[in-house]
């Protein structure tokens, strides 16, 4: 009886997590557009004079920087001082994954400047597939045929939207592929690192350390790339004019950066629950609840063949879900008789 009720209770938990994330995950890609589209800051002295917080490193980098906070006071208050990962050990696990991270998050929020999160969450489909082969090649997995099977139908569903989207921009596909790449990479590393076996980190602590080493990947590329300007629209003008809408681009910041915290923990949890395939189909069926909420919020047409995808995609799901799934890798005595 215990061992159902436990059951159960994970079951209850695993289910709470994933509507959890959910959540976030669909709130951060608004939040992020939202920004590009009104976080404008202008002078009072010249009202023609104004200017978009669109930069996606500095943003990317506050959300780590915020994320740091967050699991400062969770972590300290848990272990009092914080846990002990040394310098090589965080060399080793923490700075690769941040680097994939960083640069991962940072193009699909750039692709966000050309296309609406609904084109993005439907190119970004494959990312079970792509995940799926990286789990074969890096962590030696082996998947039964209905995974196979069920992979073209989930990404299929959704790639058929993208051929009727009327908001079409060719930088802005190049920025979701590289970022769906680095995506299904970066999800088989966290997998990995949230094993049980690795007593020493859990969801929290995972971005406990990699907040910073991800912040500062983030921030040296937002000096490269968009240079002061993320600073400077934020600070007193040097002419003493006053700025309008600092305080507006400010909340939306501030908001941002608390959802992408929770976003980085749920995920971490789904990812710990399910597995990083999973976690990835079930990007996908976020990815069709995204594309509801986007068009309910910017307005932007969505066609009948893409209302199709949608529906095809969750039919993948829902295969993978009854009969997909790993297979145990032969044993030598197998391996003999063959």
């Amino acid at each position: 009886m215990s061992e159902v009720v436990g059951s159960l209770a994970w079951k209850m938990h695993a289910a709470a997590t994933i509507v959890i994330w959910f959540f976030f995950n669909i709130s951060m890609g608004s939040l992020t557009k939202w920004t590009y589209l009104y976080g404008e800051v202008c002078y009072t002295a010249a009202p023609d004079k104004c200017h978009m917080y669109k930069f996606p490193f500095m943003i990317t980098a506050i959300h780590m920087l915020f994320s740091w906070w967050v699991c400062v006071v969770v972590v300290r208050r848990r272990h009092g001082k914080g846990p002990c990962l040394s310098l090589q050990a965080q060399l080793k696990k923490i700075a690769p994954l941040a680097l994939t991270f960083s640069v991962c998050v940072a193009m699909g929020n750039l692709s966000l400047k050309y296309i609406y999160p609904s084109f993005n969450q439907m190119l970004a489909s494959v990312s079970p597939l792509v995940t799926v082969f990286v789990s074969v090649c890096i962590r030696g997995k082996r998947y039964n045929y209905w995974t196979w099977l069920s992979m073209p139908i989930i990404c299929g569903g959704l790639l058929v939207c993208s051929q009727q989207e009327v908001n079409y921009n060719a930088l802005g596909v190049v920025f979701v592929v590289g970022a769906t790449v680095l995506r299904a990479i970066k999800t088989v590393m966290q997998e990995k690192l949230l094993d049980p076996k690795e007593k020493d980190l859990d969801s929290v602590t995972l971005l406990y350390y990699l907040a910073p080493w991800a912040g500062a990947s983030l921030l040296v590329m937002s000096l490269c790339f968009e240079g002061l300007a993320p600073f400077t629209m934020l600070l007193p003008s040097d002419s003493g004019g006053d700025k309008k809408g600092v305080g507006t681009l400010l909340l939306l910041l501030t908001l941002s950066g608390l959802n992408a915290c929770f976003l980085n923990i749920s995920g971490n949890m789904v990812t710990a629950y399910m597995g990083a395939v999973m976690l990835q189909i079930l990007g996908n069926v976020k990815a069709c609840l995204s594309i509801i909420v986007s068009v309910a919020i910017f307005r932007n047409p969505v066609t009948s063949s893409q209302a199709f995808g949608v529906l095809t995609c969750l039919v993948g799901v829902w295969i993978y879900q009854q009969k997909g799934g790993t297979v145990a890798p032969p044993t030598a005595t197998e391996d003999k008789h063959k």
